[in-house]
Formats: structure tokens, C-alpha cells, sequence
């Protein structure tokens, strides 16, 4: 795929939304954004993240990219169609179709997984610990906030880290439901074999990516964390723009704190996108 390195964009927004969302704090809701003007770099930037809790993959793309890099991106997928898989990746691959498939597929799947959630409820507070503090370095935890509204880095690790410990997130009966979801989804996305990805168009790798995303969200939920609430509780503020640049403030709602990211957006083809670096 191609190697563009959005900054500050939509990526950094899906992995916080993915690492660090929870269900019940957020401000915001199914209501969404309300009406979203596409002209202005904060509207547009806006309809990413409600093409993200849509699960619209299409919109996303479209919307983090100008159109030449949209068009690189399909012409970079289709070359690299052409490389074949490895005979070991065909075959994993195609044992993963099988056992999704099965009739006894939730069962066998948590029986695979069950031996290692002991040891991983044991170490978990250890691991916590230590990511919080690499986290933390990677974040800047020590910056000023960037608005008054904004808690500071370290306080969001703080919660996302606190939350994490008071809520027994691999109780057997959410890693059950979990697997349900992933089953679930597996089916949904009906591919066969390995070659049957290898030949999808563009936009049927988006298609079946954003039902694998809203698995994905659901197998997230199923663990008490509702990822599109963060999404839908997105604000911008702080907007400067100068020419075809605009520079702004986003934030969210998390574990009952704001995390805030700056990012930028470029005027390409007379639209706003998300500035994004070769």
C-alpha cells in the first residue's frame, strides 16, 4: 500500500479510538455531528470521523486524501495484487476460513485462548504499568495541554490506565462474546480462500475492510468499550487558517477526560483533506 504517513490525521484518531475509547463517560452519541460543512477544514475533517463511525472506509480514504494520493493508493493496490502470497500465508490463511466456519467455531476458538487468559490476568497489572510509562514517553506526557479544555497527556493515561485495572476486561464471559463477534464477522465477510482476496477490486477490499471494522468495533464493545462513542464525541476548535492550510485543535472525551491532538489540513482539488507526508 502506499506509504503515506498522515500527520496528526485520521490514523492517530483511530488508534485512539481503538486503544483508549470507553462506553458511558463520552459526551456526544448516536446523534452524531449534526450538519457538517465539507468547505471548512473543521467540517471536513469532522465527516471522517463520521464516515469512521459509519463504518464507510470509502468516505474515510477519500476524505484523508487528495485525489492524486487517492489514485496512487489504487494503483499501488493493484500492483501489489500481483505479488502472490507465500505458500505458509496461503495456507494460515485458509485454516483461519476453516475454523471460522466451523460448526463449534466459538468454542474451539475460546478452548485455543483460554490457557493463555490466566497468565495474561496475572502479568496484566505489571504490563499496565510499564506500557503506561511508554505510552506516556511517546505521547509527551510532560507538554502543556494544547487548550484549556484539554487534560494533559498523562492524566488521560492516568484514567485509560485506571479504567483498565477496576474493570476485569478478560472475564470469560466478555472474551466469549468477544470471540462471538469475531465468528460473527468472519461469516459476514464470506471470503473463501486466500485467492479470493488476492482478487478483489479496490473497492471491494474497502467493502469487506469496513465490515472486518465494524467487527472489529464490536468485538471492542463486547469488552466494554464503545469506540464509536468517542468518535461521535469529537469537537474542533482553535481553527487558524492561512491560504490552503488550516491548523486546529481536536478532542474527545475519554475515561471522563479530554484528550486533545492538533492536525492539519491542506486545501488539495479545491476540497479540504488531512495533511499527510510521502
Amino acid at each position: 500500500m502506499m506509504k503515506i504517513k498522515l500527520k496528526n490525521s485520521i490514523i492517530l484518531t483511530l488508534l485512539m479510538t481503538l486503544v483508549i475509547a470507553c462506553g458511558g463517560d463520552e459526551k456526544g452519541g448516536a446523534d452524531g455531528f449534526g450538519s457538517l460543512d465539507k468547505n471548512t477544514p473543521d467540517g471536513a475533517f469532522l465527516m471522517t470521523l463520521d464516515a469512521l463511525a459509519k463504518n464507510d472506509l470509502q468516505g474515510v480514504v477519500k476524505n484523508s486524501l487528495s485525489q492524486d494520493n487517492y489514485n496512487e493508493l489504487i494503483s499501488e493496490f493493484e500492483a501489489n495484487k500481483s505479488k502472490p502470497m507465500s505458500a505458509e500465508q496461503k495456507d494460515q490463511f485458509n485454516q483461519a476460513i476453516i475454523m471460522l466456519n466451523d460448526d463449534n467455531a466459538e468454542e474451539n476458538i475460546y478452548k485455543m485462548v483460554e490457557p493463555q487468559l490466566t497468565q495474561v490476568r496475572a502479568f496484566m497489572p505489571m504490563m499496565l504499568m510499564a506500557g503506561k510509562e511508554q505510552i506516556a514517553a511517546q505521547l509527551g506526557s510532560g507538554k502543556t495541554p494544547l487548550a484549556s479544555r484539554c487534560n494533559s497527556n498523562a492524566e488521560v493515561v492516568d484514567a485509560t490506565v485506571t479504567w483498565i485495572m477496576d474493570n476485569d476486561i478478560l472475564a470469560a464471559d466478555k472474551v466469549r462474546s468477544s470471540i462471538s463477534e469475531l465468528v460473527a464477522t468472519g461469516r459476514k465477510v464470506n471470503i473463501d480462500s486466500a485467492e479470493a482476496v488476492q482478487n478483489m477490486s479496490f473497492d471491494e477490499a474497502l467493502n469487506t475492510g469496513a465490515i472486518a471494522f465494524e467487527g472489529l468495533k464490536g468485538m471492542l464493545k463486547a469488552h466494554g468499550i464503545d469506540s464509536d462513542k468517542i468518535l461521535r464525541s469529537a469537537e474542533v476548535s482553535d481553527v487558524k487558517i492561512v491560504g490552503d492550510e488550516a491548523n486546529m485543535i481536536t478532542s474527545y472525551e475519554v475515561f471522563g477526560k479530554t484528550l486533545c491532538a492538533p492536525v492539519t489540513m491542506i486545501k488539495r482539488d479545491g476540497i479540504w483533506v488531512i495533511k499527510s507526508e510521502s
